[in-house]
């Protein structure tokens, strides 16, 4: 009885041991995709990048949360004098989604000619006031 009880312990423990090490590998890997356009919204007080000007084409949902909405901005902004299609995400308060239309200006934080991280800052709705 004691040697069943020992060899289950055994493959218990070397299963717990698994599990652990498959959860740490996963948890290191850095977000890809929309989850890291999330990140860098998320975190864009934390990196350094400079800012520009780009002009919204198209937009879509990404994720909600009780404050507003991250949504998924197609823009064209100028990097190294020459005008790039990109993409980044944004987060929306709830009342202003309605106020959303192509050709609004954004102000893009970026970091890198190849941009590594690219948030959107601000959302310009109007010249006279800059709202996030």
């Amino acid at each position: 009885m004691t040697d069943l009880i020992a060899k289950n312990l055994t493959l218990f423990s070397w299963s717990i041991l698994a599990i652990f090490i498959y959860l740490l590998i996963k948890g290191l890997r850095e977000p890809t995709g929309d989850a890291k356009l999330i990140q860098d919204r998320a975190t864009l007080r934390h990196w350094y990048g400079p800012e520009k000007e780009g002009v919204l084409e198209t937009w879509e949902p990404l994720k909600s949360t009780r404050e507003g909405e991250y949504f998924l901005f197609h823009f064209i902004i100028v990097i190294d004098r020459k005008a790039q299609k990109k993409k980044a995400a944004a987060f929306i308060n709830a009342n202003d989604i309605a106020r959303l239309k192509p050709g609004l200006k954004l102000r893009i934080k970026y970091q890198g000619l190849l941009t590594k991280k690219i948030a959107v800052a601000d959302i310009i709705f109007d010249e006279s006031s800059q709202e996030t």
